[in-house]
């Protein structure tokens, strides 16, 4: 018996990242100090299913932040079934992001997965305090990426 929510496993599903969104802040409060740290953000949807997720990440791993060895757990919405998830790792040095979705089914769960090449366009800009004194921020560096959607076949 099918259940009402999952349109057709039979079929392959396509995911849909939407707003995908990257960012990192990289603060040095003295020259020899830094605290930075790098965010992934993104709504996830997979074709069979009715319901969403919202993927986030933060990370203060130097430099790239992500490597693609940490899975992150998704958070469902609120019309999500008992059972439903979703994990995404991402490597920010080879724009390799990799999506999972378990699919809970009556005795027995479906997980599908999927990959896509993250390609975004982002800009890199750093300031310096060339007067810089104790206790005032050394320098800054801002990266932030321009949002984008990709569809990844999920098999």
């Amino acid at each position: 018996m099918k259940l009402p929510f999952i349109r057709s496993l039979a079929s392959a599903g396509v995911f849909t990242i939407h707003g995908f969104d990257y960012h990192a802040s990289y603060t040095f409060t003295t020259p020899a100090h830094q605290n930075s740290w790098g965010y992934v953000n993104f709504n996830l949807t997979n074709s069979l299913t009715p319901y969403s997720f919202k993927c986030s990440a933060s990370s203060g791993q130097l430099q790239d932040f992500f490597y693609g060895t940490v899975a992150y757990a998704c958070t469902p919405d609120d019309t999500a079934p008992v059972g439903a998830g979703a994990n995404f790792k991402y490597s920010r040095p080879s724009g390799q992001l990799d999506v999972e979705q378990t699919i809970p089914g009556q005795g027995n769960s479906t997980v599908m997965s999927g990959t896509v090449q993250v390609t975004v366009t982002c800009t890199d800009n750093t300031t310096t305090n060339e007067h810089w004194t104790m206790g005032q921020i050394y320098s800054q560096r801002s990266v932030v990426c321009a949002q984008a959607d990709f569809t990844v076949p999920a098999n």
